[in-house]
C-alpha cells in the first residue's frame, strides 16, 4: 500500500514539475540560460559551467530531485553557445532532458545591447523498472508499459535579449514545435507562441563596486500552470564574498517565499537557497531546497574570432 501512496504521489508531483518545465528552478536569475536561450554568451569576458541541485517539498514521499550541468560562453566576436544536461527523479518517473542553444548579438551603441537565442531539445519521460516489481500494479497493463519505454520529445524555444547600461530585459517563447515521438506521432499543445516569459532586473553597482544590488521580476506563462509573476533582490557585499537575497513568488493558487545566502571565491560561486509554500500543503513537506555551484573561465583576446585576421590587416 506504501508503495502505492508514493507512486500516486509521484504521479501527482510529476503533473506539476512537468507543468513547470521552464519554472522548476528559483535561482534562474544567476543562470539566466534556463529561462532564456538569448542570454547565451551575454557575458563576453567569462565562460560559466553551472551545476544544479535542487530537492523540492523535501520530506514528502517521492518527492522531486533535479539534477543540472549546463555550460554557456563567448565564441567570436558576438556568438555564444551553450548546452544543458538535466536529470529529474519523483518517485518511481525519471525525466530527461538534453539542450543545446545558440545566440547572436548586436551592439547599437556602447550602451544598447541586443541578443536573439534559439535553443533545440530532446526529452524522456518514463517509469522506472522498479514499478514492475510491484504486486499492485498489473505488468501487462498498456499505460505501464508505455510509460516504462518512456515518451520521447523534441522541442525548440526562441528568446530575445537585451541590456541598457545597468538594466536588463528579455522575452523567451518555449514550447514552439512538441513534437511527440511515441507510437502515436503528433504535435503536443505547444506552438504559435501561446506560451511566453518575460523578464527584467538590474545589476547595480554601489560604493566601488563594494555592494552590488540586483533586483529581478519575471513573468511566465508556460504549459499547464497558471501564469505567474516571481520577485527577487540579491545582494553581494565585499566584491561577492558575502551574497544574500529573498524571492516571492504570486500564484494563484498559492504564494511562496524564499531566501538565499552564498559567497564567490576566486573563479568560484556556490549559492543555497531555501523556499517555502505559503499554502496548506506546506504543512506536509519541508520546504525546498536549491544549490547551484559555478566556475567562472576568462576569456582569451581573440580567441575563436574569425574576424581578427581582416581587422588586423
Amino acid at each position: 500500500m506504501k508503495n502505492l501512496l508514493i507512486l500516486v504521489a509521484g504521479i501527482f508531483l510529476l503533473q506539476t514539475a512537468s507543468a513547470q518545465e521552464e519554472a522548476i528552478y528559483r535561482q534562474y536569475f544567476l543562470n539566466p540560460m534556463l529561462v532564456n536561450p538569448a542570454t547565451v554568451g551575454a557575458d563576453r569576458e567569462h565562460h560559466d559551467l553551472s551545476m544544479n541541485l535542487r530537492t523540492a517539498f523535501s520530506s514528502f514521499p517521492g518527492s522531486p530531485k533535479s539534477y543540472t550541468l549546463s555550460y554557456n560562453g563567448p565564441v567570436g566576436k558576438q556568438v555564444g553557445l551553450g548546452g544543458m544536461i538535466f536529470s529529474e527523479n519523483i518517485a518511481d518517473i525519471t525525466r530527461f532532458r538534453g539542450q543545446i542553444a545558440y545566440s547572436m548579438g548586436i551592439e547599437i551603441n556602447e550602451e544598447l545591447k541586443v541578443r536573439a537565442g534559439l535553443s533545440l531539445e530532446y526529452q524522456r519521460m518514463a517509469l522506472s523498472n522498479s514499478v514492475m516489481d510491484s504486486e499492485l500494479l498489473n505488468s501487462m497493463d498498456p499505460v505501464v508499459l508505455d510509460n516504462i519505454n518512456g515518451r520521447r520529445f523534441f522541442d525548440t524555444s526562441l528568446g530575445l535579449y537585451g541590456e541598457y547600461k545597468d538594466i536588463y530585459f528579455g522575452y523567451a517563447a518555449p514550447n514552439l514545435i512538441r513534437t511527440v515521438t511515441d507510437e502515436i506521432e503528433g504535435q503536443d499543445d505547444g506552438g504559435n507562441f501561446k506560451y511566453f516569459i518575460l523578464q527584467a532586473g538590474g545589476r547595480f553597482a554601489i560604493n566601488d563596486n563594494k555592494v552590488k544590488l540586483e533586483p529581478s521580476i519575471i513573468l511566465r506563462n508556460v504549459r499547464n500552470v497558471d501564469t505567474h509573476l516571481d520577485f527577487s533582490m540579491m545582494a553581494s557585499f565585499l566584491n561577492e564574498q558575502f551574497i544574500t537575497g529573498a524571492m516571492f513568488r504570486v500564484l494563484r493558487d498559492g504564494n511562496s517565499a524564499g531566501f538565499l545566502l552564498g559567497t564567490k571565491y576566486n573563479t568560484l560561486k556556490f549559492i543555497y537557497s531555501y523556499d517555502i509554500l505559503i499554502d496548506d500543503f506546506q504543512k506536509y513537506n519541508g520546504g525546498s531546497h536549491e544549490i547551484t555551484v559555478g566556475f567562472e573561465f576568462g576569456r582569451k583576446d581573440g580567441s575563436f574570432d574569425r574576424s581578427r585576421k581582416y581587422r588586423d590587416k
